[in-house]
């Protein structure tokens, strides 16, 4: 198998964008000696806080502010602490070493009360938006809108914006381009928290969509979700979280999941942690993190998926979808996924589709699955595939490890332990030998590599972290010094992978293929 990924490029895309953001950022603010020079806005809903009226044109109305065509440069003021009622909605037109600027500006965030429908709808290019709160009256109380719309815009930054209150997405991005949103906090949303469709190089880091439970007037598809992108390319989601997502969604059928992708391309999750997501009593999904259909050359990496109510981590392929091909799962953590939806695991594989080559080249290798209630690996009795390759991980649980029918699936060099005394099993066969002798799972160059031992953890195997930040802390999931793993994983080079990563999960450098450890942890 050959797995040939080439993410460089979209790599290099991401540093360059947060680039053009720093550049754009440190830029603002100069004077242009001309007759267009910036303009100092001012929108106050009291007579409270005093401004220099010299420096700033006084604004006293949403409906005022809607009247004004800003320029290049200008930057409008928000009276920090108070509410302000009604839709905000713009065309900016900034530039790039002239940014238009919304702030607030005083004692805390301004608020801007969208009520029953939007709060912030902008439009145009190269502007920011930073340091606001919006509130709508909520997805049960008469909000049927999204909070934050962001449509037909590029070279735009959103950051340390709070959203709550929306019955549909707290913040929308639609048919842009060159979008970096940081520190944005969605929660008591409905559908999604933050929403992503139809863009392109765009970066989502550092932000928290927690406790959108579900749109109540969605009544034929998924609601809750934490963070989603959807038909977009070259997109980062980077040290963000998802939890206690998806907990009211108000039907029977396929659910939200924390993070995740569908319809799209060279998509990169990073270092981000879903945990206690949720999903309707009897419903599907509820997990952690998800490549679903049509999503190809993408990689999920270095992220902890724990105590979801569905799979930690979903390769889903539904009918109708483009293809779903080329992606990765690597130095990841899950723990304790997939307790209450039926049939969900740690991983968790399903092609809906009607041909395995929907479903292709996957690669999942150095992970760490430790479950106590389900199958670490499951795949669903519908979930044809080709060349999905699963190496090098560490799968810990109890009676059945690996769980459905075969198809083009192949496991090299996983290394299996158990949480209790009792015995673990395969695909119904009672031993990882007879597993191997009678489908060749496990085998390369007709030798057994799959190995049954205790790795020595350092444990204890529980888990509290919410702070992307403090990955590099949990040592419970790293090895003990010896180890029985040193040095025994699979050179994945020489099974056809290539562009691997150059530091394990806690951040060590990889330097040596021909001797590395299954799992997250590589020892030096």
């Amino acid at each position: 198998m050959n797995y040939p990924y080439h993410l460089n490029q979209t790599i290099v895309c991401f540093c360059f964008l947060l680039l053009t953001f720093s550049i754009g950022c440190n830029q603002h603010g100069k004077n242009r000696q001309d007759k267009n020079t910036p303009q100092n806005y001012f929108v106050r809903a009291t007579d409270s806080d005093a401004v220099d009226e010299s420096n700033v044109q006084i604004v006293h109305s949403i409906k005022s502010l809607q009247s004004i065509r800003f320029q290049a440069g200008d930057t409008i003021f928000f009276q920090g602490g108070q509410v302000f009622e009604g839709t905000i909605q713009l065309l900016l037109k900034g530039a790039p070493e002239d940014p238009i600027v919304l702030l607030s500006k005083g004692r805390g965030k301004a608020i801007i009360d969208g009520k029953n429908n939007e709060a912030l709808k902008l439009q145009g290019h190269n502007f920011q938006v930073k340091n606001l709160q919006l509130i709508g009256a909520g997805r049960k109380n008469g909000n049927i809108t999204n909070g934050f719309i962001l449509d037909g815009a590029h070279d735009v930054w959103i950051d340390s914006i709070q959203i709550s209150g929306f019955q549909k997405s707290g913040l929308a991005v639609l048919n842009s381009f060159n979008v970096l949103i940081r520190n944005v906090h969605a929660m008591g949303n409905g559908a999604i928290g933050i929403s992503m469709d139809h863009s392109k190089n765009a970066v989502i880091q550092d932000c928290l969509a927690e406790d959108n439970p579900g749109d109540p007037t969605n009544l034929t598809n998924h609601s809750g979700n934490g963070i989603l992108v959807g038909n977009s390319k070259n997109v980062l989601i980077d040290h963000c979280v998802a939890t206690n997502n998806g907990w009211d969604m108000p039907r029977v059928g396929n659910g939200p999941v924390g993070i995740w992708t569908y319809q799209s391309d060279s998509i990169i999750i990073q270092y981000c942690i879903s945990y206690k997501n949720k999903t309707s009593e009897g419903g599907k999904d509820g997990g952690g993190f998800d490549f679903d259909g049509g999503v190809s050359n993408s990689i999920m990496q270095y992220c902890l998926s724990y105590e979801n109510e569905g799979a930690g981590y979903g390769l889903f392929q539904y009918s109708g979808a483009d293809n779903w091909s080329n992606n990765i799962i690597r130095y990841c953590l899950s723990i304790d996924d997939g307790a209450k939806t039926e049939g969900a695991g740690g991983i968790f594989l399903w092609n809906g589709g009607a041909s395995s080559s929907e479903l292709t080249n996957a690669f999942i290798h150095n992970n760490v699955v430790v479950n106590q209630h389900k199958p670490c690996v499951v795949f669903e009795p519908a979930s044809k595939n080709e060349n999905v390759l699963l190496a090098n991980n560490l799968f810990i649980g109890k009676q059945e490890l690996v769980s459905g029918p075969t198809s083009g699936e192949k496991f090299i060099g996983n290394v299996y332990w158990r949480l209790d005394d009792q015995a673990i099993s395969f695909r119904g066969f009672k031993s990882l030998k007879d597993w191997a002798e009678s489908t060749k799972q496990e085998k390369w160059n007709g030798k057994l590599v799959g190995k049954v031992l205790n790795p020595r953890l350092k444990g204890p195997l529980t888990i509290k972290t919410t702070d992307p930040y403090q990955l590099d802390q949990l040592t419970a999931y790293q090895l003990q010094e010896p180890s029985p793993l040193k040095d025994s994983g699979i050179n994945l080079e020489k099974i056809g992978v290539i562009n691997l990563p150059p530091t394990d999960f806690y951040g060590n450098p990889i330097t040596d293929r021909n001797s590395t450890e299954p799992g997250i942890y590589e020892i030096n």
